[in-house]
């Protein structure tokens, strides 16, 4: 199994600048302009904030851009939404890598059964259309390790017990979903980089994130958002990951009985407001 450790290295972002032709003539690396769909997702406001600490210059798009609370001289936000491709269309000249962090939110009961999902299929026909309309050419894609984990929609549903089964199961028209758009992107003829994290949690970065890209990603393995954004970051240009799907996981197990309970008590303190 093809796993290795994910390590940031200032000396890897100059090597990376020199050997894709992106350095100017000074030595200083060109950074490209980011083209970030799904503004307002967690990942999306996480890669914000370390895009623009870092210099980069970032397109943002959501359907509410209000909700970011992020004002900056190298950010400009457009409202618009994957299922409209004109709005795509609209934030895009052809020279950004678009970066999508687009997903279906969390239902109200996390355990609770999903239904029918096109989401991720009419968002990747819209982006890849959108992209070849205006020229761009890199994709970098928010998928997840729930695609390598995936059940048969038709499949029996699986004894209570065993919240993970439970779960894909119960998601299994999303994962499904979300495997189908992968391929549309896989076979667009677009650069691109399909990202499959495991569950995200909201704590400083730890640097120990774990990559595979043999399609047999560990389950229930949690990461943060923070070494996310740092691996989306660092691969906006470069061929390391090109073109290929990237299981995102860490020695860290998920307890998901636990992470129910902290969905839960986060959204009756909520209510409570």
């Amino acid at each position: 199994m093809d796993r290795r450790q994910f390590v940031t290295s200032s000396l890897g972002v100059g090597v990376l600048a020199l050997i894709t032709g992106r350095a100017s003539a000074g030595g200083h690396e060109t950074k490209p302009t980011i083209a970030l769909i799904g503004a307002t997702a967690r990942s999306g406001s996480e890669i914000i904030r370390q895009g623009l600490e870092q210099g980069y210059k970032i397109k943002g798009l959501a359907r509410t851009p209000s909700k970011l609370g992020v004002e900056h001289e190298n950010l400009t936000l457009f409202k618009g939404d994957v299922r409209d491709q004109a709005s795509l269309e609209a934030m895009l000249d052809g020279s950004e890598v678009v970066v999508c962090m687009v997903g279906r939110g969390t239902p109200s009961d996390p355990m609770a059964e999903i239904g029918e999902v096109d989401l991720y299929t009419v968002m990747g026909q819209n982006l890849i259309a959108a992209m070849k309309a205006k020229g761009n050419q890199r994709l970098i894609m928010a998928s997840s390790t729930g695609v390598e984990h995936r059940v048969n929609i038709d499949g029996e549903k699986p004894p209570a017990g065993d919240m993970s089964q439970m779960w894909r199961w119960n998601a299994r028209y999303l994962y499904n979903d979300m495997y189908e758009m992968e391929k549309m992107i896989s076979e667009s003829g677009l650069e691109h980089i399909l990202l499959r994290p495991g569950f995200m949690v909201e704590e400083p970065g730890r640097g120990d994130m774990l990559i595979n890209t043999t399609g047999d990603t560990p389950g229930a393995r949690v990461i943060t958002y923070a070494d996310f954004a740092t691996f989306v970051l660092d691969h906006l240009t470069g061929d390391e990951y090109l073109n290929m799907a990237v299981g995102m996981y860490s020695e860290t197990i998920m307890n998901p009985q636990a992470e129910v309970e902290k969905f839960l008590a986060k959204q009756k303190a909520k209510q409570a407001q």
